[in-house]
């Protein structure tokens, strides 16, 4: 029983994928217990209904993307899982963003919780991916002047570090040191342009002040399918989901 609403759990997010223009923000996973009576009667009438598109949905969700040589997990302050999303996510949306010309974007920035999943050591499929990012978020970027940067480091280091790429830091008696963005000391007087999720530009996770940020620019790109393309550049480059601990934000 697990098994099948698992099924109808991973089918409704690529219906939801693959669907315009309808946008899901937020997907619930819930399990309901069934008497061997109601499974009985389940398993052979909508069990029988739903199994062309589970045959159709396996095929789809099994196709292989890339490998890992490890389990590449999320941690703090920094961690593979977060370095690795928040580093591609980066680099595609400068190629989706900004192909011809030579406008940047100076890094990028997420949340935790958005993770959901640890990725396996061995073979990553479109399933894998799925379950790191169940979520149709989008990627942003958000143009920022020094005060909100000061506001996303505070918002940092109250987290005890987040996924980003294109920014360093250090953790030291609670507040942020050493800022480094886009190679180049923090300098509160120039104005930064960041990469993000939409459920983070809306102001999710109590970063409120971006909600009212109207300087917002939309990728059209999600960070699922950006997660897909660059795994599948990897793999057609001969090489592997490997990503590294660089201490871009440490504790000090």
């Amino acid at each position: 029983m697990n098994k099948f609403i698992n099924y109808i759990y991973i089918f409704i997010l690529f219906y939801y994928a693959c669907s315009a223009p309808a946008r899901l923000d937020h997907v619930e996973k819930k399990q309901y217990a069934f008497s061997s009576k109601d499974y009985a009667s389940f398993d052979s009438t909508l069990w029988q209904s739903i199994l062309p598109y589970k045959t159709k949905l396996d095929a789809e969700v099994n196709i292989l993307l890339g490998k890992t040589s490890k389990v590449i997990s999320k941690d703090q302050p920094e961690g593979l899982l977060g370095n690795f999303v928040a580093d591609l996510s980066l680099e595609e949306s400068k190629k989706h963003f900004y192909p011809a010309d030579n406008k940047n974007i100076d890094f990028c920035f997420f949340n935790n919780g958005g993770l959901r999943a640890a990725f396996p050591e061995g073979d990553i499929t479109k399933r894998n991916v799925f379950e790191v990012m169940p979520f149709e978020n989008e990627l942003i970027v958000l143009t920022l002047n020094g005060s909100d940067i000061k506001q996303l480091l505070y918002y940092i280091v109250s987290k005890g570090g987040i996924p980003v790429a294109g920014l360093r830091m250090k953790i030291k008696n609670k507040e942020a040191s050493d800022i480094m963005i886009n190679n180049a000391p923090f300098d509160t007087t120039k104005i930064y342009k960041a990469v993000t999720s939409d459920y983070l530009a809306n102001g999710g996770d109590n970063l409120s002040f971006l909600a009212e940020n109207n300087q917002r620019e939309y990728v059209n790109l999600k960070i699922r399918d950006a997660m897909i393309e660059y795994i599948q550049q990897l793999t057609k480059d001969g090489k592997m989901i490997d990503p590294k601990l660089d201490g871009r934000i440490s504790n000090e």
